[in-house]
């Protein structure tokens, strides 16, 4: 299903699925983007949580401009390398093997600000597989009982890297010093498990598979019960949309409001992606 039932004066907005992700057509990002274009993009953004656009042959100047419409860039992180000379773009390089990022997540959960929003830019593709899905966990509370809203409202989640990168960390000549580093600079972090969205207010299930190891507060038994219950919300395919990447596709979503996932069924074909990511704030 898809529709314009959004009217925007600097391009067409076409709705993936009736509940996230939408294309954007019209638009060629080597131009400049103006103010009330990035008003309207900002707009989709929030309503959509997830924008496709094609046929971007951007340069990653351009790739970084248009994250800034949504955000601050960061640095890319210690578990990434840069593209040289762009200290905020991060190459994500890959031939389909399982890699973590074949699990339902949100990104970086377990740092105190996990980033707020995600760029990513196709360079080179496999012919065929390596899709992205995204799930609205804003819709998957919006549909969850009253009785099961009330028990999970105030309660926390336990936040982790260390189960699903520890093997990353530890790579190279210097990754048991580095793993070390890592430790004490990013110990387990905890996050509501709902989460209201800083812009749009809405609530979301703030708990991923990847990262969040327990729930606080309440019972082991129950605590394990209700993160599987929440962790399996992303699967559901109501809430989700999938994407079929081509050359210079261009992706962002809202890092706080879905969950994502890799598929890793193209080995032993070669992906390259070119990443952004943009500063975010303590989940509330």
């Amino acid at each position: 299903m898809s529709g314009n039932d959004q009217q925007f004066k600097t391009f067409t907005l076409e709705r993936a699925t009736p509940t996230i992700g939408a294309y954007i057509h019209g638009l060629d990002l080597r131009e400049e983007i103006t103010p009330e274009c990035r008003t309207e993009l900002r707009e989709a953004f929030l309503e959509h949580q997830v924008l496709f656009l094609r046929d971007q042959h951007i340069t990653p100047d351009d790739q970084i401009e248009f994250a800034k419409v949504f955000g601050d860039p960061q640095e890319v992180s210690a578990f990434f390398p840069s593209l040289p000379e762009y200290p905020h773009i991060e190459v994500l390089e890959s031939r389909g093997r399982a890699a973590g990022t074949d699990v339902w997540h949100s990104d970086l959960t377990w740092q105190a600000t996990p980033n707020s929003a995600t760029c990513l830019h196709a360079q080179e593709i496999p012919p065929c597989g390596g899709d992205t899905l995204w799930a609205s966990m804003t819709a998957a509370y919006d549909a969850l009982p009253e009785n099961v809203k009330s028990v999970i409202d105030g309660l926390e989640g336990v936040h982790d890297w260390e189960k699903e990168l520890t093997g990353v960390v530890r790579q190279g000549p210097d990754g048991e010093a580095r793993y070390e580093e890592t430790r004490r600079k990013y110990p387990p972090m905890t996050h509501p498990v709902v989460r209201k969205h800083p812009e749009t207010g809405r609530k979301l299930v703030y708990v991923n598979a990847l990262f969040t190891t327990r729930l606080t507060g309440i019972s082991t038994q129950l605590g394990d019960s209700l993160r599987n219950m929440l962790t399996d919300l992303a699967r559901t395919p109501e809430y989700q949309v999938r994407f079929r990447w081509e050359p210079n596709s261009l992706v962002i979503w809202d890092n706080r409001s879905t969950q994502h996932y890799a598929v890793g069924d193209y080995h032993p074909h070669y992906r390259l992606m070119h990443r952004v990511t943009l500063k975010g704030d303590r989940p509330a």
